[in-house]
């Protein structure tokens, strides 16, 4: 039996997981001198019946593939056991731009009526965005065609379908099953699953959820397709969480470290064989990659939860669709169900952070003088300022062109016309106005509110672009904290924030004032002005005009700790590791007629370093500069 146990274990590496290998006679030791080779199990004595299965034309012709009408429902496979499919090949032609998501596959074993297998047919091959190519162990998509190599056991049935969620003729369905059919497969066998789990919207508290399992068995893989409604990678900050048999088994450092990238996958995508990364669009912030438990499967033996975070403490808003892989024991739990096919297509139009979908907007008929039939929609503002104020339309074939106003201005005439029913169209914007608490969109459509996804009101920010700068100063490192020293030691720019001072720096050279400025976005990266630029402070400092007495509110990020100051009092302080998000930190001031000066201290622990800042202004009187 020695032999038999040495090719189970190389087996495993090799995708046969929790099954026993099969077709080895009984050996004594001495039969096998030294280490068993990956392959050694292609020596080992022929066992089951090789069956092919595929979508030939059994007419003799070159038709060699399926046609499937929409709302259709395709078996690929209807197979009699015992038997373990080896391999599946798909490749698909349709018209549809989102048939990866709209054409679902499914899976039963042994007559069970709960499916086994649920997923988008790109989502399960790991190809959620669009079809890319890459090539895995055990699965990928090679040049066109969808693969897969995880053994698939089964003891009396399988049967493998597709649906056509496309609302079209698929053109063409090619696939091929390589099975091998046995005489038997043992009793406590662990079957194959797969389940797609979506958040379109990750606004709650709580972690995504990739797989919740009951029974016994191996965690063995899981995709990943998330992209950032804010169009960032700052998702990646999320750590995977383990629960297992109930009890919490560990948490990760970040999203990318658990797919064994680092740094936010700074060198790009590649695929290897247990893990990869098939997309990185930084533009979109848009993420595909892979990780396999083939080397590493995890045990469960009553049950299994596997999470990740949407950011740091679950704070960033995305869209998190993921596809997780086990084998178990019979009887399973069922799988979620799968949304209807339109609700699974790509995102056409991220809704960002602060857009309000249309079913929490309050709704109300038009008074009779307002100028016609309609409703009007209020939607809340975070604070006094100026905002652009738009909706995201939800088109359909059939809908007409919809007027719009807000707050009594001028009309705006929207379309909402798309091919397809319900499709988010992109973002119409209808007015720029100063607001304070709300707004108010009138809609002018009879006997109904308009066919909305959202409204959204975003500030027209004036950035404080130009600004002085001095440092680095000291922030000594210190192991095994977040602390940054610099926070709480004072240097010359804050004990004397003339421009024309000197002072000195960490390493005992002078350190003057110097003006330069950031993009137009008032992202300023402190990196380039400083070396070294870890474990450093510096200062900023900037003028901001008012023509009256009055209370404002400025508005900054800071990576990492901060303090600041305002006509020399200090209002805000903050220790930690942070990235620089824009409008993230509110402080009340009071600001004098004239010039205020305005000093920003800011210490880098490692990689990056930043800040920006303005001031909310809805009357736009205020203005920065970086001398009065």
């Amino acid at each position: 039996m020695a032999l038999k146990k040495r090719l189970f274990a190389r087996l495993l590496v090799v995708l046969v997981l929790s099954l026993p290998a099969v077709g080895c006679e009984d050996a004594d030791d001495d039969e096998l001198a030294g280490e068993v080779g990956l392959f050694d199990h292609l020596m080992a004595p022929a066992s089951g019946r090789f069956v092919h299965v595929s979508s030939y034309d059994t007419t003799g012709g070159n038709r060699d593939r399926l046609e499937i009408a929409p709302g259709d429902t395709a078996v690929l496979l209807d197979h009699e056991g015992p038997a373990v499919i080896r391999r599946i090949w798909i490749t698909v032609a349709s018209q549809d731009p989102h048939y990866l998501r709209r054409i679902a596959l499914k899976m039963h074993w042994d007559g069970e009526t709960e499916p086994s297998v649920s997923a988008p047919i790109g989502d399960f091959f790991g190809n959620g965005f669009d079809r890319r190519h890459y090539s895995a162990l055990p699965m990928g998509v090679s040049s066109g065609g969808f693969f897969t190599y995880l053994p698939m056991p089964f003891k009396e049935r399988a049967l493998i379908v597709v649906e056509n969620g496309t609302g079209r003729p698929i053109d063409a369905f090619y696939f091929n099953f390589d099975i091998v059919e046995l005489d038997e497969l043992p009793g406590d066998f662990g079957t194959f699953h797969a389940s797609w789990n979506r958040d379109p919207r990750t606004t709650g508290p709580d972690p995504h959820l990739v797989l919740r399992a009951i029974g016994s068995g191996y965690f063995a893989g899981m995709s990943f397709n998330a992209e950032s409604h804010a169009n960032n990678l700052w998702f990646l900050e999320g750590d995977e969480i383990f629960t297992v048999d109930g009890e919490f088994r560990g948490q990760g450092t970040g999203t990318e470290d658990y797919f064994n990238g680092g740094w936010y996958f700074d060198q790009g995508e590649f695929a290897a064989p247990f893990h990869g990364l098939v997309v990185k669009d930084d533009a979109r912030g848009r993420i595909a990659a892979y990780r396999w438990h083939i080397a590493d499967p995890i045990p469960f033996h009553d049950s299994l939860r596997v999470e990740i975070e949407h950011g740091h403490g679950n704070e960033v808003i995305a869209d998190y669709a993921t596809m997780a892989y086990w084998y178990q024991t019979e009887p399973h739990a069922p799988l979620p169900e799968l949304p209807p096919a339109d609700e699974r297509r790509v995102l056409a139009v991220k809704l960002p952070p602060g857009a309000v979908p249309a079913e929490s907007l309050s709704i109300r008929p038009l008074t009779a003088d307002a100028g016609g039939p309609g409703v009007s929609l209020t939607v809340p503002v975070p604070r006094a300022d100026r905002y652009e104020v738009g909706v995201y339309p939800l088109g359909g074939p059939d809908l007409e062109d919809v007027d719009l106003r807000v707050d009594g201005g001028p009309r705006r005439t929207v379309s909402f016309q798309s091919e397809e029913a319900g499709t988010a169209l992109p973002l119409a914007i209808l007015d720029t106005v100063a607001a304070v608490g709300s707004v108010t969109v009138e809609a002018f459509v009879a006997d109904r509110a308009p066919n909305l996804h959202a409204a959204v009101v975003r500030p027209v920010p004036r950035w404080a672009t130009e600004w002085n700068i001095a440092g680095p100063f000291a922030n000594p490192q210190r192991l095994g904290t977040e602390y940054s020293a610099a926070v709480d030691s004072v240097y010359g720019p804050e004990a004397d924030p003339d421009l024309a001072a000197t002072y000195t720096g960490q390493d005992g050279q002078a350190v003057s004032w110097k003006t330069t400025q950031s993009g137009p976005d008032g992202y300023f990266r402190l990196n380039p002005h400083f070396t070294p630029s870890d474990w450093v402070a510096a200062y900023a400092q900037a003028f901001l005009y008012s023509p009256d007495e009055r209370q404002a509110v400025l508005l900054f990020g800071a990576d990492d700790a901060h303090v600041l100051w305002v006509n020399g009092e200090r209002l805000a302080e903050r220790q930690g590791r942070h990235i620089s998000v824009a409008d993230e930190i509110e402080v009340p001031v009071r600001l004098l007629a004239g010039w205020n000066r305005v000093l920003l201290k800011v210490a880098d622990l490692d990689g990056g370093w930043a800040f920006q800042m303005r001031a909310a202004d809805p009357t736009g009187q205020l203005r920065w500069a970086a001398r009065p």
